[in-house]
């Protein structure tokens, strides 16, 4: 073979074994900058759908919205006169900013910015309404933020919003929400009960996989994927054993399996041993930097190892974005990765977040977004394991 068709070979198989974003390199001049946040806001707090400006109503005509880009999120600027009251409405074409006492001269920009397409103005029996039509569904919870901010100068107040698909939920969980109903213990496979004295039930066992340790950094940019990984992996732990799961974890520090990348995905798969029910490995994605404001959000992997591959899969996704908020990028399975075929249980691989997008990077760099994702990871293993989605329905049934 020669050199070119080798390295043609040897880049097709990083392409169809490595998790994605792993072959990405760090951007030449660093990650994009972050984008900044709203003067005063607290990610802590969800942003209002209703409020008013101090003072007392005196009517008057808007004028357009203020514009400004930044990469990977757009901010809208409303001037709003004392005593204007306004209502934020998500929905899934964007925001409807439904404001009273006040006036606007109807019109329509379009082809503002990747997260604002267009915004409308329209006169209503009780003031006006603006529509911004973004690039991506908004929810009470994501998709934008907004901040009630005093004049400037002169008696307008700004109400600023903040859009972007990636803008996710950074509140803090409740002490009661970082607790998962108790699981079940399970019937032991025959071998098990001899090994566990003749127990006829055991803890269910799940594997917990944090992406790459050691020399291997993982994706580089607002965090480190290593080390966030194994950071959201802890904490998942965590919540699984407080509710009678057995987990392993594949690394419980920085350190990797094997120096050998090919080697080091093998073993961890194998570390679905008989006795293990599940399997899921968790990683940062990114994206080179000419596409890195087209990756953002959650994503959940899965290759035909086993027929219930799939519905694990689709569990992880739907519990992680709805305990995020996150843009969800929905489930994939056009790679074969190697820390999914290797396995002989059911398996999957969660991209949490990119860490090359200027806002989902924040997202992965906050700890409440952290706690919601482990959260989110651990209800879909439950769920996964209270349902029957494991190999056999049993412990034990990875040896079969």
């Amino acid at each position: 073979m020669s050199t070119a068709q080798t390295t043609t070979a040897r880049a097709t198989t990083a392409q169809t074994t490595l998790p994605p974003g792993d072959t990405v390199a760090p951007a030449p001049g660093g990650a994009l900058p972050p984008a900044p946040a709203l003067p005063g806001a607290d990610s802590q707090t969800l942003s209002a759908l209703s409020g008013q400006v101090p003072g007392t109503p005196r009517g008057a005509l808007l004028t357009p919205p203020r514009i400004g880009k930044n990469p990977g999120q757009t901010r809208v600027v409303l001037d709003l006169p004392p005593g204007t009251a306004y209502r934020i409405v998500p929905g899934g074409i964007g925001l409807r900013v439904e404001l009273t006492g006040v006036s606007v001269t109807p019109q329509v920009v379009q082809n503002i910015s990747p997260e604002l397409r267009s915004w409308r103005a329209e006169t209503t029996p009780g003031g006006a309404v603006f529509t911004l039509l973004t690039g991506a569904p908004t929810t009470p919870r994501s998709g934008w933020r907004a901040q009630l901010l005093p004049p400037a100068s002169g008696d307008l107040s700004r109400l600023a919003i903040d859009l972007s698909p990636a803008l996710a939920d950074l509140t803090p969980l409740a002490p009661q929400e970082k607790l998962l109903a108790a699981v079940p213990a399970v019937p032991a496979a025959r071998g098990m009960a001899i090994l566990a004295l003749s127990a006829s039930y055991v803890r269910p066992r799940v594997v917990i996989d944090p992406g790459h340790g050691g020399r291997d950094p993982g994706a580089v940019g607002a965090v480190i994927e290593k080390e966030v990984v194994l950071d959201v992996a802890l904490r998942v732990a965590a919540l699984l054993r407080a509710a009678g799961v057995d987990v392993v974890l594949t690394r419980d520090r920085d350190g990797e399996l094997n120096p050998d990348k090919n080697t080091d995905l093998t073993l961890r798969a194998k570390m679905g041993t008989p006795g293990t029910q599940l399997f899921v490995s968790i990683h940062v994605n990114a994206m080179d930097a000419r596409s890195a404001l087209r990756g953002y959000g959650v994503e959940t992997w899965w290759n035909p190892n086993h027929p219930l591959s799939s519905s694990l899969a689709a569990l992880l996704q739907t519990h992680v974005v709805n305990e995020t908020g996150a843009y969800s990028q929905g489930l994939k399975n056009s790679q074969s990765l190697a820390v999914l075929r290797n396995s002989r249980i059911p398996a999957a691989l969660v991209e949490i977040g990119y860490t090359s997008h200027p806002v989902d990077g924040l997202n992965l760099q906050d700890t409440n977004y952290r706690d919601r994702v482990a959260l989110g990871i651990a209800q879909g293993i439950r769920e996964a394991l209270v349902t029957g989605i494991v190999d056999g329905g049993a412990v034990g049934g990875a040896g079969k």
